[in-house]
């Protein structure tokens, strides 16, 4: 957006077109004077006034298109605009004015539909639906359990993850191996030969069918149809190791608790298990938390990603029974890797 005579340039990044909204709105983008004048922003709607406040956030990708400008570097604003600063009707404009001491511009008029927040409502606990729901093609699938739609920096993760647990369970030739959210095959592709027998389990009977796929030429697997919240159909102490990852995420704390019972339940004395999920704690972990806290409650998906902190992985396998053999805290993720203590 320019100005007339150029006295502002700006844009409002989000929202980028109409938004449905149950508790606010975020509103981000950016302004500035290329005179250097300080700017207000103000949004108003229905005639009454949202918000008033002045940009100053770091914007380098702003900075890099208008060089020549110094004072676009500091051009951005990030603000929350709260259900209880806005007209009481189902549907409105948002309007997003720019002003300096003598000159004005609109930055944008955004449609709004406003639904109860008691309205909203996301049924993650069911989790087969949810994971259906998400993998109804190969690419959506493998979006939903590794954040991207590149091939290769998909089968990389799973090399890297395979390698990872195999090394923190002591995965052996003649294990019997089980996976909790096995998904696409992305972990197992690289994983199931290292081992004597590998058990696929999954929730979702659209994800195991692409993992079926993707392992079709090993002879040593085997699938198994998840409840969503137990290991119901595996025997007590019959397996070897038993491991998930990037599945506690999508999951509710208290159906994190029962996998990790369960995996105790089902493993032979000596068996390892092994979780992860991404850390609160860790920098990049807290920036990927606070992405997912800018996200209006109507407009988080089932499947969202929530966190954990080592304590919390740890307190699961310790009251479980396990003993802890390593935890391995980084900047983005937590893994866990625990032992069934052997008959005395």
């Amino acid at each position: 957006m320019t100005a007339a005579g150029s006295a502002l340039l700006g844009n409002v990044d989000e929202p980028s077109g109409e938004v449905t909204f149950s508790a606010w709105i975020r509103l981000r983008g950016w302004v500035f004077a290329p005179s250097g004048k300080h700017v207000t922003l103000r949004v108003t709607a229905g005639g009454g006034s949202v918000a008033e406040f002045s940009a100053g956030q770091d914007r380098p990708d702003v900075a890099a298109v208008y060089a020549g400008s110094p004072h676009a570097a500091r051009s951005g604003f990030d603000a929350c605009l709260p259900k209880s600063r806005m007209p009481d009707e189902p549907h409105f404009v948002l309007r997003v004015e720019a002003f300096t001491d003598d000159a004005s511009a609109v930055l944008a008029q955004i449609p709004v539909t406003w639904v109860p927040e008691s309205a909203v409502c996301h049924a993650r606990g069911d989790y087969r639906e949810v994971w259906n729901r998400v993998a109804t093609s190969y690419e959506e699938a493998r979006i939903s359990v590794c954040g991207t739609a590149d091939l290769n920096e998909y089968d990389e993760s799973g090399t890297v993850t395979a390698e990872a647990i195999r090394c923190l369970t002591r995965i052996q030739p003649s294990d019997t191996v089980l996976e909790i959210g096995c998904g696409t095959g992305r972990i197992a592709r690289h994983l199931a030969a290292h081992c004597g027998r590998w058990i696929g389990a999954d929730v979702s009977l659209n994800m195991l069918g692409y993992a079926k796929e993707a392992l079709k030429g090993f002879p040593n697997v085997e699938w198994h149809v998840l409840t969503g919240s137990d290991l119901h159909g595996f025997a007590d102490a019959s397996l070897d190791v038993v491991y998930s990852s990037a599945v506690f995420m999508h999951l509710e704390e208290w159906d994190r608790w029962r996998y990790v019972s369960e995996m105790y339940r089902v493993l032979r004395p000596g068996g390892r298990a092994y979780y992860d999920n991404f850390n609160l704690l860790g920098d990049q972990g807290w920036d990927f938390f606070l992405a997912m806290s800018r996200l209006d409650p109507i407009n988080r998906p089932a499947n969202i990603s929530k966190s954990s902190t080592p304590q919390e992985l740890e307190r699961y396998a310790l009251q479980a029974g396990f003993e802890i053999l390593r935890i391995v805290p980084n900047r983005l993720w937590v893994q866990l890797a625990a032992l069934k203590p052997p008959l005395r």
